[in-house]
């Protein structure tokens, strides 16, 4: 059986020149890719070392065949990224996409292109982050104090009393609500306001003091709101309103 060593080498020394260069962002941090049943992970570290681990991933469930670990040097100047261990140098062309993804030529990529997307560290790990969200029962105290908070201003703009039907996401100080807003009355709203106020809508407060403060709501019917919230308010937190 081909071992991950031989497929780690083939992987390497696969990378063409073909690929346009673009600013590199920074290179240090830990990088990730997949091919074939392979996972890769590739840690660059600011004094010039790498550490590379190798192990099979997809479709390999049972197989006893170990991670492999390996650690080298690397350089980036312009488009070329040089690697070398174990007395060899590898040189390939690298082209960024952004601050957290660069693809690499490689005939064991998905059209002949690898790519490696950077683990970006968290203060509070996604998965734990993610168990803190909570959404308040109807009825519930809290819950009615969000509603109320967003009732006012949102009253204001329809020019008549309204009522919110959707869902509440709690993550510490913060809340979301998303949703759609209808008169309390029944009644169709004013036609200056109706296209808008039929569209998504998108809450986010944060309590102050012991209460529930809107900091900003909107309507759209795609994706402006996001990110016009969190243009206004980068503080948001990752697990309630993701960056886009």
């Amino acid at each position: 059986m081909t071992n991950i060593r031989s497929i780690m080498c083939a992987f390497v020394a696969a990378g063409v020149s073909c690929l346009s260069a673009h600013a590199a962002p920074g290179l240090v941090g830990e990088w990730v890719t997949s091919y074939g049943r392979y996972l890769e992970s590739t840690t660059y570290h600011a004094d010039g070392t790498f550490v590379r681990v190798t192990e099979i991933g997809r479709g390999a469930a049972g197989s006893d065949e170990p991670a492999v670990e390996e650690t080298g040097s690397w350089t980036l100047a312009g488009d070329e990224l040089a690697r070398t261990w174990n007395d060899r140098t590898v040189t390939s062309k690298v082209r960024f996409v952004s601050a957290t993804s660069f693809e690499e030529e490689s005939r064991l990529g998905d059209g002949g292109v690898l790519v490696h997307d950077k683990v970006e560290p968290a203060d509070v790990p996604v998965k734990q982050a993610a168990a803190m969200v909570h959404e308040p029962k109807p009825g519930s105290a809290e819950r009615k104090a969000i509603m109320d908070s967003m009732r006012v201003p949102v009253s204001k703009v329809a020019g008549t009393d309204v009522l919110f039907t959707g869902s509440v996401a709690v993550f510490e100080d913060w809340a979301k609500f998303d949703g759609s807003v209808a008169a309390k009355n029944g009644q169709p709203f004013a036609e200056d306001v109706a296209d808008e106020l039929e569209l998504d809508f998108l809450a986010i407060l944060r309590k102050v003091d012991g209460k529930w403060q809107t900091l900003y709501y909107g309507w759209s019917g795609d994706i402006g709101t996001r990110i016009e919230a969190r243009e206004k308010h980068p503080a948001i937190p990752e697990v309630l309103l993701p960056e886009l």
